[in-house]
């Protein structure tokens, strides 16, 4: 479930941004205000003086989780968690990490805590932030919360009446070789979220197995 975007709500800039005040915005005309999406046009000054017209879309805040399903100590490697979801505006559908809004009111934490149990049917024990990406940082400040979720229980999907989706338990370790160009045959990872946070969550365990470290809650 989702709330609508507020208006004039522009995010802080995330750590590894540099501020830059050697532009000026000379204007922001909205073109579209939508229940989740607004798009303007900003018009911008540059240090040579130059002008020029860029298109702004303002997004809410949103949440990515890596669900994973620990060794079932039988030989099979981890496992993690992904959604299969048609995507109109692609034409088809897609292997996806469980993702969504932040509503109002909520944290991080809580969105991705609730995301993954209406999308998967999953509850966690453990949410474990790996940290806040930009989506797209070329038209939007939209930022989004990756999670690693573990310690997994069996809970109930709550999907919403335009959620079409199917939930797949997939070895992480054969997805990372799909990811890395190691593996024959089709490639079911096109989502640039799913990429990220897989290859992010494989090198974390991967480092925690080396140094015989732990998660935390």
């Amino acid at each position: 479930m989702t709330q609508p975007l507020k208006s004039n709500n522009e995010p802080a800039l995330l750590p590894g941004v540099r501020p830059d005040g050697s532009f000026e915005v000379l204007e922001e005309s909205s073109l579209y205000r939508g229940e989740f999406v607004s798009l303007s046009m900003l018009s911008c000054r540059f240090p040579d003086d130059a002008e020029s017209s860029q298109v702004k879309i303002s997004l809410p805040p949103v949440v990515a989780i890596v669900p994973l399903l620990e060794s079932d100590g039988r030989g099979g490697g981890a496992k993690v968690v992904l959604i299969e979801q048609l995507r109109p505006a692609v034409g088809g559908r897609m292997f996806e990490l469980p993702a969504g809004h932040i509503d109002e009111g909520e944290s991080p934490r809580e969105a991705a805590l609730r995301e993954l149990e209406e999308e998967t049917g999953y509850r966690a024990g453990t949410m474990e932030p790996l940290g806040v990406r930009y989506t797209i940082p070329g038209m939007s400040a939209q930022p989004m919360h990756f999670f690693l979720a573990s310690e997994l229980e069996p809970g109930e999907q709550r999907l919403e009446a335009t959620e079409h989706l199917d939930v797949h338990e997939l070895e992480l370790e054969l997805l990372v070789a799909e990811l890395l160009g190691r593996a024959s045959g089709e490639k079911r990872i096109v989502d640039n979220k799913t990429h990220l946070g897989l290859l992010h969550a494989a090198m974390l365990l991967s480092d925690r197995e080396a140094s015989g470290g732990g998660g935390e809650s």
